[in-house]
C-alpha cells in the first residue's frame, strides 16, 4: 500500500496535523506568544496569585472556605474560559492566514477574536459544562464530547454559524475521525505534561527555600513558571485546534485554507 492510498478518504493525517501545528507556530512565534501572554499566561498567573493569597489566609485562620473563596475560584475559571475563547478565535484567523501564505499581526488576530466575543464565550462555557457533566458519568462521555465538539470555536469563527450551529458543525466535521482526534488529545496532554514538568523542575528549587506552600505559590519564581507553562501550553493547544479545523475541512470537503481566507477578507 502506497502513502497516497494509505489514508482513507475523509480521514485526517495525524502526522500532518502535528507538523502543520508546529510549522504555523514557528512562522508566527512572536505574534502567537504575545497573544497567548495577553489572553492566557498573564490572566492565569494573576488568578493563581490571588488564589494563593486565599490559601495563605486559610492557613493563618483569617479566611474560611466560604462563599467568597468559591466565588473567587468560579470567577477565575470563567475568566480563563473567556480569554481562552478569544485566543482560539484569534489563532484560528492567524492559522488560516498563515496556511494561505499570508501573515496575520497581533492586532488583526485579536480583532477577529474580539469580533465574535459574546458567542465565543457562550460556546466555550456550554462546551465546558458539557465536558464536566460528561466526566461525571464515568469519564468516557466527557472524552466523547471533547472529540466531537473540539472544533466548535473555529467553526463559529470561520463558518460564522450560530452558537448551536457551531456544535452541529463540529460534530459533523469530526465524525469518522474521532479516534484520531482522541490520539491527538493524548499527544497534546503529553506535551502539556512535559512542559509543566520541565518548568516545574526549573522552579522546584524555590520549594526547598521555603516551607510555606502558599508563600511558594506567590513567589516570583513560581509566578514566572506558571506564566511560561500556561502561555506555552495554551499557544500549542489553541494553534492545534485551529490547524485541526482546517485539516478536517480539507479532508472532508476538499476545502483548503485558501478558500477559508476569503471569509476573513
Amino acid at each position: 500500500m502506497t502513502a497516497a492510498t494509505a489514508l482513507e478518504p475523509g480521514k485526517i493525517d495525524i502526522a500532518r496535523v502535528i507538523q502543520q501545528t508546529f510549522a504555523v507556530l514557528g512562522r508566527n512565534f512572536t505574534t502567537y506568544i504575545v497573544l497567548a501572554l495577553l489572553l492566557s499566561g498573564i490572566p492565569t498567573a494573576i488568578i493563581s496569585y490571588l488564589q494563593a493569597g486565599n490559601i495563605a489566609a486559610v492557613q493563618s485562620g483569617n479566611f474560611s472556605l466560604g462563599p467568597a473563596y468559591f466565588t473567587t475560584v468560579a470567577v477565575g475559571g470563567l475568566a480563563a474560559i473567556v480569554t481562552s475563547a478569544i485566543l482560539q478565535g484569534a489563532l484560528v484567523y492567524g492559522a488560516v492566514q498563515d496556511m494561505n501564505g499570508a501573515r496575520a499581526g497581533v492586532g488583526d488576530s485579536l480583532a477577529t477574536g474580539l469580533r465574535a466575543f459574546l458567542p465565543l464565550i457562550i460556546v466555550s462555557v456550554l462546551f465546558a459544562i458539557a465536558v464536566v457533566f460528561g466526566f461525571m458519568f464515568l469519564v468516557v462521555p466527557g472524552l466523547m464530547i471533547i472529540c466531537a465538539w473540539c472544533v466548535a470555536v473555529p467553526a463559529l469563527v470561520a463558518d460564522r454559524t450560530s452558537i448551536l450551529g457551531a456544535f452541529r458543525r463540529s460534530a459533523d466535521l469530526t465524525r469518522g475521525n474521532r479516534w484520531r482526534i482522541f490520539g491527538l488529545l493524548v499527544l497534546v496532554w503529553i506535551i502539556a505534561l512535559a512542559i509543566g514538568t520541565v518548568v516545574g523542575l526549573i522552579t522546584s528549587g524555590a520549594s526547598f527555600a521555603s516551607g510555606d506552600p502558599a508563600a511558594l505559590l506567590r513567589s516570583p519564581v513560581q509566578i514566572v513558571g506558571n506564566l511560561v507553562t500556561n502561555t506555552l501550553t495554551s499557544v500549542v493547544s489553541a494553534t492545534g485546534v485551529a490547524v485541526l479545523y482546517v485539516e478536517l475541512r480539507r479532508a472532508r470537503e476538499g476545502f483548503g485554507a485558501h478558500a477559508l481566507a476569503d471569509i476573513f477578507s
